[in-house]
């Protein structure tokens, strides 16, 4: 879906294109009932001293010329409209949806998250990393986090929801082993963003809902859980249980 700004342009350059069509149409009747082909022929038989002939060719010519131009840039405004929409949606550095793209996504999830497991991931003392090995080493760890969630995790809902808290929805997740698969994807973030001299750590909210569950309700939960799980230093999860 193209947002808002940009909705209003596409639709004018289809109206264009059809207004173009349409008129392409009457001249072709008009052309049609005046026999302006045959007249032109004639026309050019009895001035033939003015070799009107010779500029048939040409005027063809120039009509595919014309054609190809126009296909081109009609793919090339296509493509930016592509680019537009993607960027409206997603974090350019990680590749993950931003936080409007993940609130639309989530008003139209599938009907395989009957049961889903709702994460908050948090890093543990992330500006003072940016502050002392500089904003490359903190987004190097970010783009770690989002490739290895992307790859184990590209059927979830994915998002940067804020600066360097990111945001998972996880369908197909029980109840019961909720805690087991927290556990898991915890160790395997914290193994993958490991920089050489730098030692990194992160915080975990999670709440489980079926498939009634308000997701917006669950958001409220699990942020609460993952503020707990940093109010005690961080470096673990923490499961609201309702």
């Amino acid at each position: 879906m193209l947002p808002g700004h940009i909705k209003p342009l596409k639709m004018n350059y289809r109206q264009e294109l059809l207004a173009l069509f349409g008129v392409n149409v009457v001249c072709f009747l008009v052309f049609s009932s005046y026999d302006t082909l045959e007249w032109l022929y004639h026309f050019s038989r009895v001035h033939e001293h003015y070799e009107l002939d010779e500029f048939v060719p040409l005027l063809f010519s120039l009509t595919i010329t014309f054609a190809l131009f126009s296909f081109r840039r009609w793919k090339e405004v296509q493509l930016f409209y592509i680019e537009v929409e993607y960027l409206s949606f997603h974090d350019s550095m990680t590749g993950l949806l931003n936080r409007r793209g993940a609130q639309l996504k989530m008003a139209h999830l599938p009907a395989e998250y009957t049961g889903s497991a709702v994460v908050f991931i948090d890093f543990d003392n992330f500006k003072q990393i940016n502050q002392l090995y500089g904003y490359e080493v903190g987004d190097e760890i970010l783009k770690r986090a989002a490739s290895k969630l992307l790859k184990d995790y590209e059927h979830s809902l994915l998002s940067r929801w804020a600066g360097e808290e990111l945001m998972m929805i996880v369908p197909n997740i029980n109840r019961h082993t909720l805690p087991s698969f927290v556990d898991e994807l915890y160790n395997s973030i914290t193994t993958h963003i490991t920089l050489s001299a730098h030692t990194v750590s992160i915080s975990m909210g999670a709440v489980w809902g079926d498939a009634q569950a308000d997701h917006q309700r669950l958001l409220v939960l699990v942020d609460e859980a993952l503020s707990f799980a940093k109010q005690r230093g961080g470096a673990q999860v923490k499961i609201f249980d309702h």
